[in-house]
């Protein structure tokens, strides 16, 4: 059921004063990307040479820092707590949204996060002395994490034993540039905000870590056990890169 593989290796490197992630695997070619972040991506052959990446990276040096520089424009404008933060905005949540509510009070010595229902549909009740949006921010992704694994849960488990995959563990995590990821030993992360994606989008980033327990790669062979599980999935990708960036900086 497993295929074989040789792991990817993990490098943190710089090209002059411009740093990198080198991701060395089993493809065949080499692959430029700029995260969410702003953050250069290389992806190599496990026998490329430092000197070709080197060439590589002097050749596509103006494409990077335009690309680096648009989207670290595009996050400062965006990843400001006070635009998603405050009494009455909406959160999303699943295939909707629910309302966040701030009770300030002076005396209060905790800060409380509650998921209940309000008067006008479910809302997220923050309670504390001083609700900035900053500590807002950080309430709300202290109960998403543990929201998120309580309800991808039995929904990986689901996925799992339809696929015919078994996993070690799973994890929810804020990676801030990563939907989730799969280990070699079979560990399972997940960013706590999937909750905000739809379901179809979410099942999606499910089905694609749980389908590396059969192939640790991007291969055409990885992509075949996708689409046997998720026959739209390239539809799903597309839509999810087209809102990521906003989700992943609310």
């Amino acid at each position: 059921m497993f295929g074989i593989h040789r792991p990817v290796k993990k490098e943190s490197l710089k090209y002059g004063d411009l740093p990198f992630t080198l991701l060395r695997s089993s493809r065949k070619t080499v692959a430029l990307q700029i995260n969410s972040v702003g953050e250069l991506i290389v992806r190599a052959p496990h026998g490329t040479s430092v000197e070709e990446i080197a060439r590589i990276l002097q050749s596509r040096l103006p494409w990077i820092l335009e690309k680096r520089a648009a989207i670290r424009k595009v996050n400062a404008d965006c990843d400001q707590p006070e635009s998603h933060y405050f009494d009455g905005a909406l959160f999303p949540l699943h295939n909707g949204s629910i309302t966040l509510r701030l009770d300030e009070d002076p005396s209060a010595r905790l800060y409380t996060v509650t998921y209940q229902k309000g008067e006008n549909g479910l809302e997220l009740r923050l309670r504390g002395n001083s609700l900035t949006p900053d500590v807002c921010k950080k309430l709300v992704a202290r109960w998403g994490r543990r929201y998120a694994g309580d309800w991808f849960k039995p929904r990986v488990d689901a996925w799992a034993a339809r696929i015919g995959v078994t996993y070690q563990s799973l994890v929810i995590k804020d990676t801030r540039t990563r939907w989730g990821s799969c280990s070699a030993l079979g560990n399972i992360n997940l960013h706590w905000k999937l909750i905000m994606l739809n379901d179809r989008l979410s099942e999606y980033i499910i089905v694609h870590e749980l389908c590396h327990r059969i192939e640790l790669n991007h291969s055409k062979l990885f992509w075949s056990h996708v689409e046997n599980v998720i026959p739209d999935y390239k539809e799903r990708r597309k839509e999810l890169r087209e809102i990521e960036r906003q989700i992943l900086n609310w």
